[in-house]
Order: structure tokens, then sequence, then C-alpha cells
């Protein structure tokens, strides 16, 4: 459970500095900078540790789909979080764990404890309580916010692309699973590279500060990712997953305290539904 609440860590700082980028230069720039950044760090990794990626040829197929599925998701969640409201996206994106739950039982064959499923349903439902204001997330989505088909599209892409990353590094080592993720996404971006060569260039009057935060977003991802793949590696999949659940409590805790935002009733009580979510996955 460790390995899921460190994960949701980086990916709640990515979530934080990818929304501050991408209304600066734009949810493709943003993504691109900061998976280059990823697969950078994750190939140093890879030539220090001297780890041989010869595993990843039996199962090349899967490095693959998770490649594309991990495109696409990055690239839907942080046009998610461009567009907004970030109280529609966050707790839709949130619900990956799911999709990613179910598909660890039927492909993998886990079987998660009643404990365990209780548990991850606690979590699960007060992420997304504590992760949005109910009013603003009923008003986003009668009125068809422009950011809720993206989050949509991110949310179901993350739970394959978090399934297909568990499995591949469960076969071939965390280090080479995320480093021929991370290759197979990158050739996935080269279309947008020569398709859309402006929303790059956005990069030149945007100033220091944005290139500084897609960056971080990066590194904070990559952090994430790492720990997920290892977590996954050497215990339950479906544990981690729920888990991991919970990184958009980062961004409400960054929001409370570097944007005075105040939280809710409903947030209060999904900071409750957490807590005793992820108690009773520890005692799982």
């Amino acid at each position: 459970m460790i390995f899921g609440l460190i994960a949701a860590v980086g990916w709640g700082l990515t979530d934080f500095f990818a929304a501050s980028a991408g209304r600066r230069v734009g949810s493709i720039a943003t993504v691109i900078l900061g998976q280059a950044m990823s697969w950078t760090f994750i190939t140093a990794v890879l030539v220090i540790s001297e780890t041989s990626v010869q595993p990843l040829r039996a199962i090349v197929w899967l490095v693959l789909l998770n490649g594309v599925f991990t495109a696409i998701s990055y690239f839907t969640h942080f046009r998610a979080l461009e567009l907004g409201p970030v109280a529609v996206v966050s707790p839709i994106g949130a619900a990956y764990a799911i999709v990613g739950v179910l598909l660890t039982v039927i492909f993998i064959h886990e079987r998660p404890s009643g404990l365990e499923l209780i548990g991850a349903g606690v979590t699960i439902g007060g992420v997304m309580l504590v992760s949005t204001d109910l009013r603003a997330l009923r008003a986003g989505i009668k009125g068809h916010a422009p950011g809720l088909p993206w989050a949509l599209v991110s949310m179901v892409g993350f739970g394959v692309a978090a399934f297909l990353l568990a499995t591949v590094s469960r076969h071939a080592g965390w280090v080479a699973g995320m480093w021929g993720s991370r290759m197979a996404q990158l050739v996935c971006y080269l279309p947008l590279v020569f398709l859309r060569p402006k929303e790059l260039l956005r990069f030149r009057g945007a100033g220091g500060a944005a290139i500084a935060l897609a960056m971080a977003a990066g590194f904070a991802d990559i952090l994430g990712v790492a720990v997920f793949s290892y977590g996954t590696q050497k215990g339950s999949v479906s544990l981690v997953l729920a888990a991991s659940a919970v990184f958009p409590l980062i961004a409400v805790a960054l929001s409370y305290v570097y944007l005075k935002e105040r939280l809710v009733p409903n947030q209060y009580i999904g900071i409750g539904f957490v807590v005793t979510g992820l108690i009773l996955l520890g005692l799982s």
C-alpha cells in the first residue's frame, strides 16, 4: 500500500504542475517536454543500473500497447486540466483505479479479499468526494464542461495503461518496463511534433517559469510511475492501484495551502472516507 501512496504523491504533484504549465503553453507542449524529461531520466537509470531490456522482446506488443494508451491518456488528461474546471476533471480521473482493478481481476486473476474491495471502494469514493465541490461538479456536468469528455477518455486510458504497465513490470522488471513504456510513448508523440509544431514553439515566449513547471511535472510523474511499477512488481496490483488513486488529495492540499481555497462540507466527509478506506486496505 505504501508504494501506491508514494505514487499518489508524485501524480498529485504532476497534476498541480501540469495544470499550471498547460495554461501557459498548452497541453501538447507540456506533455511532450515533461515526458521527454521522464524518458531521459529513466534511460539514465537503465544505463547506470546496467539493466537488460532483453525481457521486453517477448512482450513487445504489450509495451507498444502500453505506450499508445499512456500517450493518449496523458494528452487527454493534460488537455482536460488545461480546459478545466478541476472540480470536474479530478474526481473523474481518480476513478481510473476502478478500471485497473477490474482488468487485474479479469486477466491476472488476482482475487482481492472482501476487506480489500471494501477498502478500495471507500478510498476511491472518498477521493472523488474530497477532490471536488459537488455543486461545481453538478454544474460542470450539466453545462457540459469542456474538460469533461477529455477527462472521461483519460480515466479509461490510465486504467488500461496502469494495468499494462503492471503486467510489463512483472515480466521484465520495473526499470526495463518503465523504459520500454516511455520509449513507446515518445514514439506515439512524434506525429504531434510534425503536425502541431506551433504548439511547441509556445515555449519561446512563455518564459522560464513555464518550462520549469513542465519539467517539474515530468519529474514528479516519473517518481510516481517508478514507485507504482516497483510496487506492482513486488506486491498486489489491485492494492497498489487503489492506494495510488488518492493522488487528487495532493492537488487539494496544495490549493488549500497556497491558494487559500476553503474546503466545502463534502470534502471534509471525503477526507474521512479516504482515511477509513486506507485503514481497511492496511488491515487487509
